[in-house]
């Protein structure tokens, strides 16, 4: 019930800082040894323009950096920023145990005043406190998407959270008014997620959370693009063609009609023309 209590406050802890704090992340994220990691970093709308970092050390002030958005790869590690979301985001590749520990997402501003959070990596040999198959899931309009979060202490709280929005466990049926089911298998230590009915404005950043452990989410939602089959195309294109030869068909045949109403004309004019040429003789 402790622990249960200090994952609450914890989750609130982050949500505030979401939403208000000028830079904030993950706080706990657990990696197997070889694997990657992609990890978010917001930021507020007047760091749009400014440069961000992102540096190792237990202290921000004395922290090392490894990578910024002026040099946006070095080795194994990548950033990239997205000004129109507000968030730059970390990419390490081919975690060994040296890159467990503390970091920093910065933002620098003028006169030296930056503002960054940190968050704490473990590289792990065996299985991660939590984990996900893929950081990155894309789903269409109207459809469902599931997160399978795998988890090592099955006694935690569960939950799955919206970046800047609130947070939903296994008793739940939506997440900021949007459908979302999850359901936990204790025997296989994995809850899955799935939101159903998606819609546009579900694209974002989630995260899985379990015994204080956090594992970012991106979920890309597309628009139902309609396709034909070649059948359907096919009886369009024969239908398209009859229709045309039947246009052909009626405007020849008006066609016809009408140059023999002219020759009929032009004869009985003819005629009339020499009925009366016959009468003056």
């Amino acid at each position: 019930r402790t622990e249960w209590i200090m994952t609450v406050l914890h989750i609130v802890t982050l949500l505030y800082g979401f939403i208000h704090l000028s830079v904030s992340t993950m706080k706990w994220i657990s990696v197997r040894r070889g694997g990657s990691v992609t990890i978010p970093c917001f930021y507020g709308d007047r760091q749009k323009t400014h440069m961000k970092y992102w540096c190792r050390g237990d202290d921000w002030r004395s922290c090392t950096p490894i990578v910024h958005t002026d040099s946006p790869q070095e080795g194994k590690v990548s950033i990239r920023d997205d000004p129109d979301q507000r968030v730059f985001t970390l990419t390490i590749k081919n975690l060994t145990a040296g890159d467990s520990g503390t970091y920093w997402c910065h933002v620098e501003i003028s006169g030296g005043s930056n503002v960054g959070d940190q968050v704490y990596l473990s590289v792990t040999d065996g299985s991660p406190g939590l984990s996900v198959d893929k950081q990155e899931v894309t789903g269409v309009e109207g459809d469902n998407v599931s997160v399978q979060c795998r988890y090592r202490n099955s006694d935690s709280l569960k939950l799955w959270c919206k970046i800047g929005g609130s947070c939903a466990s296994e008793r739940s049926v939506s997440l900021d008014g949007r459908p979302v089911l999850i359901r936990e298998d204790r025997v296989n230590r994995v809850f899955s997620v799935t939101m159903r009915g998606l819609e546009m404005k579900d694209t974002g950043s989630y995260w899985c959370d379990a015994g204080g452990w956090q594992i970012p989410v991106h979920i890309t939602v597309k628009p139902i693009i309609i396709t034909e089959s070649c059948e359907t195309l096919l009886f369009k294109s024969t239908l398209l063609f009859s229709s045309l030869v039947q246009l052909a068909l009626y405007v020849g045949l008006g066609l016809l009609v009408l140059l023999l109403i002219i020759i009929i004309i032009t004869w009985k004019v003819r005629d009339k023309h020499s009925e009366v040429a016959e009468t003056q003789v």
